[in-house]
């Protein structure tokens, strides 16, 4: 039988959160191994019985990459959990490039990162309607060397941009500095979420730049928290909706209500398809005198010279173009 690693985003913490795909990998693997330090251990109960489980928090990138390489080329499927999703701060790429080099079987199966499961603990959007389109995901460091700083993004915060920052609550203080220094102001709003969906462990704190480092130092936070920076934190002070929503918007699914032949003139201008229906909102738009009345004749003679409409349609548009001609001479 050939081997196999399946590397497996296990969830922000609740076991219920993993996906039904990582489960099943979980519970036919022969080998597993598993951040200790991060991972729910509750997810193991699913493993089966002979499973072969190895706690990775002591381990160094060489001894678990070995591990998993041995166990595959014995033709066993080996499932490497990673917490949240590998795809965020996961060290997957010095393990997946190991696997690729020998040749090895693999899978990714991605999984809830901590910002999402902190944002739903919370109970707000990482991005709101008209005050923040733009999520920057960065972490903090005390010593390891980074490309960029919390202060190089900050300033992105006053315009329109909200932060996520991972490994940070241990350095809180430098995190708020860089943020000052960056330009936000004292009364930013700012929370942490600690363990977030951990049944009877998680915790939120909320408050602003001037406050929050005095917080979690009081609740004693160093580790397994999310810091959430902007005005996505403060929703009840927005009332903007959803243009995607609203009722006079129109999308590839939905026509506004008040004007439908603005948005079969826009569907129409990317894909002649939306010929025959732009036509008939031309027409109408004629007919209930909407508009100017040589412009809609033009763009009704340039629909019938480019697009594919039935000949029913054609006449009928042919006879109003040719009357309304007659009227303008």
């Amino acid at each position: 039988m050939k081997g196999k690693v399946a590397f497996i985003g296990s969830g922000p913490g609740d076991p219920e959160l993993i996906t039904v795909k990582a489960k099943k990998y979980i519970e036919e693997a022969d080998v597993i191994l598993y951040a200790g330090s991060l991972v729910n251990p509750e997810i193991l109960n699913w493993a089966k019985r002979d499973a072969e489980i190895i706690n990775t928090a002591e381990l160094t990138h060489e001894e678990i990459v070995n591990i998993m390489i041995k166990k595959a080329k014995e033709g066993k499927l080996v499932a490497r959990l990673k917490s949240g999703d590998f795809s965020i701060y996961g060290a997957l790429n010095e393990e997946l490039q190991a696997i690729k080099k020998e040749g090895i079987d693999y899978e990714l199966i991605p999984g809830i990162t901590a910002a999402i499961a902190a944002a739903s603990s919370l109970g707000i959007e990482l991005t709101l309607p008209r005050v923040s389109q733009t999520l920057i995901i960065t972490r903090a460091s005390a010593s390891v060397p980074m490309e960029g700083s919390i202060k190089d993004y900050a300033p992105f915060l006053n315009k329109g941009a909200s932060m996520v920052i991972y490994t940070g609550v241990h350095i809180i203080d430098k995190v708020v500095k860089e943020l000052k220094e960056g330009g936000l102001s004292e009364d930013s709003p700012i929370a942490v979420v600690y363990k977030a969906t951990w049944k009877g462990e998680e915790k939120i704190i909320k408050g602003t730049l001037k406050d929050i480092a005095e917080k979690v130092k009081k609740e004693k936070i160093t580790r397994d928290a999310i810091i959430i920076v902007g005005k996505i934190l403060t929703p009840e002070k927005f009332e903007f909706k959803s243009s995607a929503y609203d009722e006079n918007h129109y999308t590839g699914f939905r026509v506004a209500n008040q004007d439908k032949l603005k948005y079969f003139e826009a569907r129409y201008s990317v894909d002649k398809i939306f010929a025959e229906e732009y036509l008939k909102e031309l027409i109408n738009a004629v007919k209930e005198g909407r508009g100017n009345e040589k412009e809609l004749i033009s763009k009704m003679e340039k629909v019938l010279s480019e697009g594919k409409i039935n000949p029913k349609l054609r006449l009928e548009a042919e006879e109003i173009i040719a009357e309304k001609k007659r009227g303008l001479a």
